[in-house]
This record gives C-alpha cells, sequence and structure tokens, in this order.
C-alpha cells in the first residue's frame, strides 16, 4: 500500500461505493464477546424525516499519517454540503465513528485515529441524508514500529472496568537495564492493541506522558538525567504535541529534570530539579515564562535531610500543596506551595508523622497522589522478605501525627523501579507496576478488572530485557487530542 499525503490524488485508494438512505446502527446480536473501545461523542448523525434526495459523495479514499501509521486520513468529493462522520469498524458488530462535522461542497478531509497497527478496517461516509459505504477498499494501517515493545493483554471484564477509560496513555522501554534505554509513548485500546506510538530521541527517557489539564494535546518528557547518550544536548525538556501532527507545536525547558513534572492549572510546569541546589529542588516555570521560580529544596527546607533523590510529585491544587517522593530514605513529603515550607513528612527521614499499622509505612515507594476523597494513595515495596510492589492508601491525621492504612492491594509481583497507582473516578484503582512491565486495574476488592503486561524479551532461552512502563492515564476520546486546525500543520510525506 502506498502512503499518501493527506489530500492525495483521489484516484489512489479509491473504493467502490453503495448508498443507502438510513444509518446503520449494530444492534444487540451483534454485539461482540470481547473487549471494544468505543469513540465517546462521536455519535453520528441521525437521518429524520423527508430529508430530500441524497446525492452520494464521490472519490472516496484514505492515505496513512507520514510519521504515525496508525493515524489515517480519508477524503472526498462532497456533491451537497452536510453535516457528516466518518464510521469505521475493525471487530465485528462495532462501528467506531470520528466527531460529527459539516463537510462543504468539494474536497473534504477527516482524520482518524483509535485504530490499531496492522489493522484492516471497513468504513462509511454518514451523512444526515444517507450513508455511502465504501467497498473494495477497506482501509489497512501499517505494521508496528519493529523495536517497539509489544505488550500482552491478559484479562478484563467490560462490565467492571472504568468505563470511560476507553485507551490507555503510557511509556515504556526496550529494555536492558536502568540507565540505557530507548522509550516509547503509547496509547492502546482496552485489548492492548497499540493505536498510537512515538519513540523518544536519541535515547532520551519518558516515563511521565500526560494528557495535558487543557484536555486538548498530550505532553511528554524528554529527560536526560538518567540517560547515557551523548547525543542528548540539553539538560531537559517537555513537549506538548497533537496526535496527529508529526512534532511538537510547543517545548518547555525543563533544566534539571530528573524524575517526576507536573502541571498546575494556571499552566504552570513543576519538576524536581537537579540543577538548582539543595541536593533536589521543586521549580516552577509559568505559561511562557523565560525564568524559573525554585519554591523548595530538601537541604534547606527539609529539617534533618542533607541529601536528596527524587521518583515522584504531585500538585494539589486545593491544598496548594506539592507531595513529594524521595527514594533515598523511602520518605514523602508535603510542601506548601505559598512559602515553600515542609508541612509533614513521613518514612525513614528524622522526626516524621508515623504509620498506622506500624508495618504500612513506604519502602522504595512511587507514584505518591491524592485522590478526590483526600486520601493518599502510593506505589510502594512491601515490609517483608518478598518485597512485592503494593498499592497502600492512607489517612492523614496531621495533628496526631500519623498516616493510616486503610486499603492495600498486593498484586505478587516485584517492580525493581518506578510505578504509581491513580484512584479512578468509578472507585477503581490503576496500578502501573514500573519495571515489572505489567498494568492492572482492579476494583475496591483488589479484584483485577482489567490486565495486560510487556512481557520479559527471552533470547537463547535468557531473559534478554525486561520492560519498565511509566505514568499510566486513561483516556476517553482520542479525537479531543488531534489538532483543531489541521489545514495548519499537514504532516509531509518523508
Amino acid at each position: 500500500m502506498l502512503v499518501l499525503p493527506p489530500l492525495a490524488a483521489l484516484i489512489a485508494c479509491t473504493g467502490t461505493t453503495t448508498t443507502t438512505t438510513t444509518t446503520t446502527t449494530p444492534t444487540a446480536d451483534t454485539a461482540p464477546t470481547t473487549p471494544t473501545t468505543p469513540t465517546a461523542d462521536t455519535s453520528p448523525p441521525t437521518p429524520t424525516g423527508d430529508t430530500g434526495p441524497f446525492t452520494p459523495p464521490e472519490g472516496p479514499t484514505w492515505s496513512l499519517h507520514s510519521k504515525f501509521d496508525a493515524v489515517v486520513y480519508v477524503s472526498w468529493e462532497q456533491v451537497e454540503a452536510d453535516d457528516v462522520s466518518i464510521e469505521y469498524s475493525f471487530d465485528k458488530g462495532v462501528w467506531h465513528a470520528s466527531p460529527v462535522a459539516p463537510a462543504k461542497t468539494g474536497t473534504n478531509e477527516r482524520v482518524l485515529v483509535g485504530i490499531p497497527y496492522d489493522t484492516t478496517a471497513d468504513w462509511r461516509i454518514v451523512g444526515t441524508k444517507g450513508t455511502t459505504d465504501v467497498t473494495k477498499n477497506p482501509i489497512v494501517t501499517g505494521a508496528a514500529p519493529n523495536d517497539m515493545p509489544p505488550v500482552t493483554f491478559i484479562s478484563g471484564d467490560e462490565k467492571a472496568w472504568y468505563q470511560d477509560g476507553n485507551y490507555l496513555l503510557t511509556s515504556v522501554n526496550e529494555g536492558g537495564g536502568w540507565r540505557t534505554n530507548t522509550y516509547w509513548t503509547v496509547i492502546m485500546d482496552r485489548q492492548g492493541r497499540v493505536v498510537w506510538t512515538q519513540k523518544a530521541p536519541n535515547a532520551a527517557w519518558t516515563l511521565f506522558a500526560q494528557v495535558a489539564l487543557s484536555g486538548d494535546h498530550i505532553m511528554w518528557d524528554e529527560a536526560s538525567y538518567w540517560s547515557t547518550s551523548a547525543a542528548l544536548k540539553h539538560d531537559g525538556l517537555i513537549h506538548r504535541q497533537y496526535l496527529d501532527d508529526p512534532d511538537p507545536f510547543d517545548t518547555i525547558d525543563a533544566e534539571g529534570l530528573q524524575h517526576a513534572w507536573v502541571q498546575l492549572p494556571n499552566g504552570t510546569i513543576a519538576w524536581g530539579s537537579k540543577a538548582h541546589g539543595g541536593g533536589e529542588a521543586i521549580v516552577e516555570r509559568a505559561a511562557g515564562a523565560t525564568d524559573v521560580t525554585v519554591v523548595w529544596d530538601c537541604v534547606n527546607d527539609w529539617p534533618g535531610v542533607n541529601f536528596c533523590s527524587s521518583n515522584g510529585l504531585f500538585y494539589n491544587p486545593s491544598r496548594d500543596t506539592y507531595l513529594f517522593s524521595f527514594y533515598t530514605n523511602s520518605s514523602i513529603v508535603e510542601i506548601d506551595r505559598s512559602d515553600g515550607t515542609s508541612r509533614w513528612w513521613a518514612g525513614n527521614a528524622p522526626n516524621g508523622l508515623d504509620f498506622s499499622p506500624e508495618d504500612s509505612s513506604v519502602l522504595w515507594q512511587h507514584g505518591i497522589t491524592w485522590t478526590d476523597a483526600g486520601t493518599i494513595l502510593v506505589s510502594s515495596d512491601t515490609n517483608d522478605s518478598a518485597r512485592d510492589t503494593m498499592v497502600r492508601e492512607y489517612t492523614l491525621d496531621e495533628k496526631k501525627g500519623v498516616l493510616t492504612e486503610i486499603w492495600s492491594y498486593n498484586p505478587g509481583v516485584r517492580a525493581w523501579y518506578n510505578g504509581d497507582a491513580w484512584r479512578l473516578p468509578n472507585g477503581n484503582t490503576i496500578h502501573g507496576i514500573g519495571a515489572a512491565g505489567e498494568i492492572r486495574e482492579v476494583d475496591a476488592k483488589g479484584t483485577t478488572v482489567w490486565h495486560v503486561e510487556y512481557p520479559e524479551t527471552i533470547t537463547n532461552g535468557q531473559v534478554a530485557a525486561t520492560h519498565m512502563v511509566g505514568r499510566v492515564e486513561f483516556i476517553e476520546d482520542l479525537y479531543a487530542l488531534t489538532n483543531p486546525t489541521p489545514s495548519s500543520k499537514k504532516p509531509t510525506a518523508p
């Protein structure tokens, strides 16, 4: 299949079309038994009443993105202006749809996202007056990159998992140790099929890919601190990018970026920096600012601590505080953003809060977060010889000086590095199990309702590489993350 740029000559990839006067809707009899990922807020227009004669679109064709072989462009000649959606199907009986949008008379183009790599998809053009099925010319996405680690779908309960979590954004390394690695930012569907991926340049690290708080693009880190690549000529960058653009549209200098970074509601970016003194500091860069603000550092603002190195950061807007996690002393500290004081801390750092019960203390913890209920979640090793990587949930009583464990979950596997945990709106918990290469969603009882993993790479009967997953986040609708004005940023053929 020749990969064509958008709006390519319509004689290529043009299929035979048939027309109907009503939109086809799957019925309950065609519901699949395997997990599916319908796209939210993309219902096609429904023909109603006397809409007059239907003149079908002409010359429908498709092409693949020049960089992302699972991002598809469809184009056609619209004879009459209409409100149109593109429907497409790659699982029996399940149709996805692009958002409904006006189609002008003449040439039109739409981008389709959410189709897995190496997949054949039927498609049709749906307007208010009728549907045009494009036959004998299904969409065929390209093969996934050869060096991207493959993910395996283990299990899933479609009725029990978080219903708005249609896709998962994370990152994964190719394996081969902590320091020397190549990272991929990945979006997969609920069957573990990758629908979008991008390799970090020059062996940089990407551990904290996330959806922007504005909800209309993704952000990903290009960190150099732990990389051994001589090709990296910067000290940490954070990028903003649309899924259908080949390059970021904005890049933020994050000098000294060591591990985690977070977004603030006002557009400020904060990160743990090794370049601003004090062992490690929280540094902020306001939107559009050239200068940074040092909020806190562990040597000068954390009593009794003279060395630190972090592995987790979380901002709580209701408290206007940061939670900062450190592996060097297995401790977490809450920091007042307004004056840079350490409000409390717990773990092995001296004079910290107690844990109740005592054996619920954190150990080699990562991925500290607040829940909407005001509790604290953390991915932590167990305090026994097994050293499994579990999730602990605590309530905080600052007056009594205690963190009380109220819930926990142990998957029975160990991540030597990394990991994070997030409470979902339906009460489930998503756990990225770091260097174990697993991602699990569990319910309040600890029952696994969704499970994918990156299996170890075996060469000649030996483990050649393990894979570490970064931050995990569910996405409801991929179309919200595409360029709203794509005509100004058309990808070009390589």
